[in-house]
């Protein structure tokens, strides 16, 4: 058995906007890139980790969409006001899995508000837990994404460019992801969520992504 730490939350509202977008509309990933992720995690701890000092899993769902009416303000010769579309997924509800059973505390009393990126788009943790993941010779995969490279056995999944991490200045760096959106066998072995919904007989199974080529911690 591994430990992991089990974090879920839930919010009315929130959006996570691609880098680049038609004008006069603002859409959003289906779920949380992993540079989002990140960002949430540091706010939680109150202090930017290296993006190596933790792994990552989630299933992440959403009740539906609809569009938000918004503005810019543009400050130049004269202050315009630039009016566009934003995307919003409604009822949002995260499920985050971490490889650092030892930040529970901090989870449990986060140094910031609870959010998934803009501020506006407050959350609640539901429950915050260190669980045992089971191992297993085969599980299943949804609602979820892994690195692209790492789904080629997959029959249904949807390649996402997301940002991996950011550094200092803002930066982001860039990997490819498969997500899945609805339940797939996944036929290796791997590490199951015994408290997780089963599906014909599987466990959910957790892929760790990382943020870094590398994982320092034990």
């Amino acid at each position: 058995m591994t430990p992991a730490l089990r974090i879920e939350a839930e919010g009315v509202a929130t959006s996570f906007r691609y880098p680049h977008f038609p004008h006069g509309v603002q859409p959003t990933y289906p779920m949380p890139p992993p540079a989002t992720i990140y960002g949430h995690v540091c706010s939680t701890l109150g202090e930017r980790v290296p993006p190596d000092s933790f792994r990552f899993a989630l299933h992440f769902v959403a009740q539906g969409r609809f569009f938000d009416y918004e503005h810019i303000h543009l400050f130049g010769a004269e202050a315009k006001l630039s009016p566009f579309e934003r995307e919003m997924l409604f009822q949002p509800r995260l499920t985050l899995y971490l490889d650092r059973p030892d930040w529970a505390p901090a989870f449990r009393s986060p140094a910031f508000v609870v959010t998934l990126g803009r501020s506006q788009d407050l959350m609640r943790y539901r429950a915050v837990e260190v669980i045992d993941l089971q191992p297993a010779a085969a599980g299943y995969l949804d609602c979820t994404y892994l690195p692209l490279a790492q789904a080629q056995t997959l029959a249904h999944r949807t390649a996402l460019m997301m940002a991996r991490s950011l550094d200092e200045r803002r930066s982001p760096e860039w990997e490819q992801y498969a997500m899945v959106s609805r339940p797939q066998p996944w036929d290796v072995p791997c590490l199951c969520d015994a408290h997780a919904p089963q599906w014909q007989g599987r466990g959910r199974a957790i892929v760790w992504n990382a943020l870094s080529g590398h994982v320092t911690h034990s």
